[in-house]
């Protein structure tokens, strides 16, 4: 649309909202907008401001009077950071979301998209419902101009794309229009689909310059409405403001994360250039987990992250059915030849042990920035076994190697493939693995994801995985957790030298590593800490789940066991030294020796005096008044660690264990002597000896719960420093 002259003015709106008054911190005139979070969110529009949705809880509505004889204009600017989400369900079940809506029943009307990008214009008139679907999917991450327009008199309803007429619906000359007796909403359905308390088919963009004008438009009339001769660039106008999570004490602040909303397993971390690129499990609409997207992001130091545009997402390949329309899940990136490939888990409605339901789907992205992905379709499934996800790629000469976690009639698994070359193309064929059979590895699971097989040095590696279902479960016994076996690869063979997996972390709470090498040739890894909230909670917040610091793998002088230390690149991250470095005096009575922060690393230093004078233990998240506190406690001696939550938090958001408990091995890591924490928000990062490692998460309900406090059971000294942390630059 331009802003020409036109001989035929524009008739006098019934609704105009331009969203300027929000950057003025109010509401447009006559319009409600509803969101959970302190304020509307405002970001750069068309011309001037618009109002950025948070896809979940957010909309606006506004009353609209109109003539059923007389016809309209619906006029708008809209960007679209994703498609709507929508249950896990078959096309014909799906739940669309609405542009905007004036709709009860079977009355009214809706400009309406769904979760597919699949979108069109429907309204309920004497001639019968009249509907027109847009030719090709809406476009994401640029402003679009939409026009619906209306005119009972000839019976045409016609949609508008840019200016350009895309379609057309005829009913019955003079017909009149069976409106319904509700306020025009923008950005939500009229009818919402739900999981748990979460409505999930909102809308995920901006909008700006909403016209209602009380006739169909002639074509001078539409070219004249308002809005630039060119729609200027979308991307600042889907950044989430940073406004939105500001006073969340809650949310980290320097572990990487997507900007809002749900996140899960990070995965693919590949290092292209001078880039560290992550991709991860994720959506985009709200704090709940349906119909999985890849988003991606990168950096050039691991500690300063910049989001890109999702990298994989749900389509659709014919008319109701696509090879991952169920969701995007995990996966893994590699490069060869100049290009980068991305292999995942793609879902579908259709059977079990069809080509491709579930399969292992490839896609291509030949740009240096890896923005732009070409899918390629389903290269295996799962024929012969009950379940498999999570491809897992490495290359050794000129042979590409896959494993796939599995579920096995025995439990946990995997599936190994090598690619092989012949007359009719490469294919991947099945191999075997290990010499020793799952059963006597695995811990009683269903299935094993998320694997990871990497070399440690030239004789060692390690295979890391993630047994989930059957005995183990997120608060049961054995609990979820990441586990491992070290050990050599041999002809094509790995020999564990163990039967029993080690624990990766010492406690629970930190999942599914994925890993890149580092220019040092260290490998570097970043897991995900799950919430340990309610859902309701979760709601509350806008978001769920973070990444890991990224830490350093290394295989420990033992030859056996994996040490993990945080990555040298968290060094970016701090501040001023809050405590000198002198040797400081602990003993029974917890002494403060920091408050006010959200985001700090705490490093104490033992000697052997300090070492032996009891468990050190360490309060954080503590108030003044003793009400809330989270404690950690090291017992070198015992060679145990723990974490007490009992009285981490007033409210009742908190889900179990409050109590961990693991071992300590000296042998392998160490005599306890260095401790180093990373608090940020609602995380909690330990590493002991640089060797050991584990992460929880606490959520305390007082504003004034930052003090950090340490005692030890007899008197003792240790040289203890603060770091405020903060991202660089």
């Amino acid at each position: 649309m331009t802003n020409l002259a036109s001989a035929q003015p524009l008739p006098a709106p019934l609704l105009s909202v331009d969203f300027d008054e929000l950057a003025r911190g109010h509401l447009p005139p006559g319009v409600a907008i509803h969101t959970q979070f302190r304020a509307p969110d405002v970001v750069p529009g068309i011309i001037g401001s618009a109002w950025r949705t948070d896809g979940f809880s957010s909309y606006a509505q506004a009353a609209l009077p109109l003539d059923p004889n007389a016809g309209f204009s619906l006029s708008l600017w809209v960007t679209l950071e994703s498609f709507p989400s929508d249950l896990e369900v078959p096309v014909k079940e799906l739940s669309p979301s609405s542009f905007a809506q004036q709709a009860q029943g079977d009355a009214g009307f809706d400009l309406h998209v769904d979760t597919f990008g699949r979108w069109g214009f429907r309204i309920a008139t004497s001639a019968g419902v009249l509907r027109v679907s847009a030719p090709r999917s809406f476009p994401l991450r640029r402003w679009v101009h939409l026009v619906a327009s209306v005119d009972p008199a000839s019976g045409v309803v016609s949609l508008y794309q840019d200016g350009a007429l895309i379609g057309t619906a005829t009913g019955k000359a003079g017909m009149s229009l069976r409106l319904a007796p509700v306020p025009l909403k923008l950005a939500t359905p009229a009818v919402e689909a739900r999981i748990l308390d979460f409505k999930v088919n909102r809308l995920n963009g901006a909008f700006d310059l909403v016209e209602v004008y009380p006739a169909a438009l002639s074509a001078p009339q539409l070219a004249s409405l308002p809005g630039p001769g060119t729609a200027p660039d979308a991307e600042p106008s889907l950044v989430v403001p940073a406004s939105r999570f500001a006073a969340d004490a809650l949310r980290p602040r320097v572990h990487a994360m997507p900007a809002a909303n749900w996140t899960n397993e990070p995965h693919g971390l590949v290092r292209v250039g001078q880039a560290w690129h992550l991709f991860y499990q994720r959506t985009p609409n709200g704090p709940f987990k349906t119909q999985m997207h890849w988003g991606h992001m990168v950096s050039r130091d691991l500690v300063t992250w910049e989001h890109l545009p999702d990298a994989l997402w749900p389509e659709l390949q014919t008319a109701d059915s696509g090879f991952d329309m169920k969701g995007i899940w995990s996966g893994h990136v590699i490069t060869d030849g100049g290009k980068a490939f991305a292999f995942y888990t793609s879902v579908n409605h259709g059977e079990r042990l069809s080509a491709s339901n579930p399969g292992v789907s490839m896609a291509v992205s030949e740009d240096a920035d890896l923005r732009d992905w070409r899918k390629l379709g389903p290269v295996l499934n799962t024929q012969g076994i009950r379940d498999f996800r999570d491809p897992f790629l490495w290359k050794q000469g000129d042979t590409w190697h896959m494993i796939v976690g599995a579920a096995l009639e025995t439990g946990g698994g995997l599936q190994y493939y090598v690619l092989r070359r012949g007359e009719k193309g490469a294919r991947w064929q099945p191999q075997r693995f290990s010499d020793t059979a799952y059963r006597l590895l695995d811990i009683g699971s269903e299935i094993w994801e998320m694997p990871v097989f990497e070399q440690l040095t030239d004789q060692v590696w390690v295979l890391v995985v993630n047994p989930v279902g059957g005995k183990v479960s997120k608060y049961g016994e054995p609990p979820t957790r990441t586990v491992y076996w070290t050990g050599e690869w041999v002809d094509g063979r790995f020999k564990p030298f163990f039967r029993t997996p080690q624990n990766l972390d010492l406690l629970p709470g930190h999942l599914a590593p994925t890993v890149g090498r580092a220019a040092d040739g260290q490998l570097r890894a970043i897991g995900i800490i799950d919430e340990r909230r309610s859902p309701a909670a979760q709601l509350r917040a806008g978001w769920a789940h973070t990444f890991s610091l990224p830490r350093v793998w290394k295989l420990l002088p033992d030859r056996r066991t994996v040490g993990q230390a945080p990555a040298p690149e968290l060094q970016a991250l701090r501040g001023e030294p809050l405590l000198a470095s002198a040797p400081l005096a602990l003993g029974p009575r917890p002494r403060l020796v920091g408050d006010g922060m959200h985001a700090y690393e705490l490093l104490i230093d033992l000697d052997d005096e300090a070492a032996s004078a009891g468990p050190v233990v360490v309060d954080l998240m503590a108030s003044a008044d003793g009400r809330e506190f989270t404690r950690l406690r090291f017992d070198p001696a015992e060679g145990s660690v723990a974490v007490d939550k009992s009285q981490s938090s007033l409210s009742a958001d908190g889900e179990g264990p409050q109590r961990l408990q693991g071992g300590y091995a000296g042998q392998a890591f160490g005599p306890m002597r260095q401790l180093r924490i990373f608090v940020d928000g609602s995380a909690i990062e330990v590493f002991v000896n640089d060797a050991a490692a584990y992460a929880v998460r606490s959520y305390p309900s007082l504003p004034g719960s930052t003090q950090v406090r340490l005692s030890t059971l007899q008197p003792a000294r240790a040289r203890v420093q603060i770091w405020p942390l903060r991202p660089p630059g």
